[in-house]
């Protein structure tokens, strides 16, 4: 049974979160995976610039602190996105993460995107399962000698949530592997409710949307690939992920990179999930609607699946924050299942089925 610290998110003047965030990173015994001179990732989430729900710079500098005490040598990275937003390239991506505030001289270390200036910098791992004999990994999160995985939970609009295999499986991943990640998705529009904006043919990267004779959008699925931005970025709902065929293969290719992952950085990671503001949607969204539960506390484990199946239980056991979009939900759902009509479930049950970590867990609250 894996364990998870956890540490809640009260302050005050004998304890702030740069205390706690300590507190955590030496009982998870962090310090026993990190060598002297070792060069360690520390892989966040700019977030998209727009949304404000991200990890500030503040929590990412008290991580780069810890690591800088044991003589070792952090630096802060993401890898490039596959939409075309503020971060699909190496040039935009760092103007992003400076106007969200994450600089060297904000967090006491160098922003490296790691996948290079256009997102082809990888090497690729063996991998397996049903989908992939190999996976690939950006390279400068391939080459660290250690790893802290810093992770915002949050809802998720494919996964029903985010956490740290999310950060792995898609924040690790240079596009052409995300690509492959969500290669089953495809939407379809619905016409009455597409009220003809555009906005989904703009963010799409696969150039795969256009309007109809009738002005309408219309995708082809000859070039779709999956991505799911178009339901991300329509506010009309007229875009739905097909969640009945859909989601089951997603969450396999996804269990699958994160089992590879565990074993190329085997006994050389940490995790330490976040759960505050937890938005509806991920952080690469340009925007960040009303937290759906109050703010809880942070995890630490060396297991992705337990830290994450964590974050889901106690997220699933808070009252939801009036006013958000949960609020007055089936008492019947859960709160994630409330939020997206997705089996989230399958994706743990599948990933522990790889050996990639534990569902059960014991909580150990400090």
């Amino acid at each position: 049974m894996a364990k998870v610290y956890f540490i809640d998110m009260h302050m005050s003047s004998r304890e702030n979160i740069s205390s706690k965030i300590k507190k955590l990173f030496y009982k998870l015994e962090v310090n026993s995976i990190i060598n002297e001179k070792d060069f360690v990732a520390i892989k966040t989430h700019f977030g998209e610039y727009g949304n404000i729900a991200y990890l500030p710079p503040a929590i990412i500098r008290a991580f780069v602190d810890c690591v800088k005490d044991l003589k070792a040598n952090p630096f802060i990275t993401d890898a490039n996105t596959l939409y075309r937003g503020s971060r699909s390239n190496a040039i935009d991506h760092l103007k992003n993460a400076e106007m969200n505030g994450f600089s060297i001289f904000s967090c006491g270390a160098p922003v490296i995107i790691a996948d290079g200036l256009r997102g082809n910098d990888f090497k690729e791992i063996p991998a397996s399962g049903k989908w992939y004999s190999s996976v690939k990994v950006a390279s400068a999160i391939h080459d660290a000698d250690a790893m802290i995985v810093v992770s915002h939970v949050k809802g998720h609009e494919l996964y029903g949530f985010g956490g740290a295999i999310k950060n792995i499986a898609m924040g690790c991943a240079p596009p052409s592997m995300k690509q492959s990640l969500h290669s089953d998705l495809k939407p379809r529009v619905k016409q009455a409710l597409c009220t003809s904006c555009g906005a989904c043919i703009k963010r799409c990267p696969a150039f795969a949307i256009s309007f109809d004779e009738n002005k309408k959008a219309f995708i082809d699925s000859n070039k779709c690939f999956g991505c799911g931005e178009c339901t991300v970025i329509c506010i009309y709902n007229a875009i739905p992920v097909v969640w009945k065929t859909d989601a089951t293969a997603l969450f396999e290719r996804t269990a699958e990179y994160v089992n590879a992952f565990m074993k190329l950085k085997k006994n050389k990671v940490a995790f330490f999930n976040f759960i505050m503001n937890v938005s509806p949607e991920c952080d690469c969204c340009y925007w960040n609607d009303t937290p759906i539960v109050p703010n809880i506390g942070i995890l630490a484990s060396t297991d992705p699946i337990a830290i994450d199946r964590a974050s889901v239980d106690l997220i699933n056991k808070a009252i939801p924050l009036p006013g958000s979009r949960i609020a007055g939900k089936d008492a019947s759902k859960d709160n994630i299942t409330a939020l997206y009509p997705v089996q989230w479930q399958y994706l743990f049950t599948y990933a522990a089925s790889l050996g990639a970590g534990d569902e059960k867990y014991e909580l150990i609250e400090m």
